[in-house]
């Protein structure tokens, strides 16, 4: 399925295969250090803020800042393989972290105050869930950038390694699991690592909730 088929019936469908994608890419590049997956990573990064945009059917404004995000971010990479600086990836990281940002607050708005409730709604929560967990992850890692012992169990290095290793303490804080292998350290760390457990356990009551009862009033509705 090309993407000049995307519409709002498979939109988030697009958004959610980008970002597992993306957490995918990052993982197998963690798994097979020093090799060319390491540059394709970063491919995968600019990719994934291009389909982003052109799944999120939106205004011209968002669709211009995420092809100024996704040229800014391209160009970052590119000198921090080069000239590598604590600035350029804070940088990259927050070029990032304004996508994601944006994303949800767009998606937000198309899954709660648009149409009826469908399968590509319940995808795009999940996709809203993604995206939470990726939000905290740059949080993580502009933390990190000029905090290396920020946290227990992550050794800061490479940050096409990095990335994901983060990610999957977020996605471990967000979801409540707690294994304890990665934990917060400084005073910061610990505050946003208690906010993102609180937000991921009020995602769950409280959004899931405005969907069911959504869906409930269209129902009503018809009736």
């Amino acid at each position: 399925m090309s993407l000049q088929r995307i519409s709002s019936k498979n939109n988030f469908l697009y958004l959610c295969l980008a970002l597992i994608g993306m957490l995918l890419a990052s993982a197998v590049t963690n798994q097979f250090p020093n090799t060319i997956l390491e540059t394709l990573f970063s491919a995968v990064l600019v990719i994934t803020l291009l389909i982003g945009v052109k799944s999120l059917h939106t205004q011209t404004t968002w669709k211009r800042i995420v092809y100024f995000l996704a040229v800014i971010l391209g160009s970052l990479v590119l000198l921090l393989r080069f000239y590598p600086s604590k600035t350029t990836l804070f940088f990259v990281y927050l070029m990032l972290f304004l996508f994601f940002m944006g994303s949800f607050k767009v998606a937000v708005r198309q899954i709660l105050f648009k149409g009826k409730v469908d399968s590509n709604k319940i995808i795009g929560s999940l996709s809203l869930y993604l995206l939470i967990g990726l939000i905290w992850t740059t949080i993580y890692l502009m933390l990190l950038t000029f905090d290396p012992d920020a946290f227990n169990g992550i050794e800061v290095g490479e940050w096409e390694h990095l990335f994901f290793r983060v990610a999957y303490y977020s996605f471990v804080t967000l979801t409540t699991l707690g294994y304890g292998d990665v934990s917060p350290v400084s005073p910061l760390a610990e505050f946003f690592a208690s906010l993102e457990a609180i937000t991921g356990v009020f995602y769950m009551a409280i959004f899931v909730s405005s969907l069911i009862n959504l869906a409930g009033r269209k129902v009503n509705e018809k009736e």
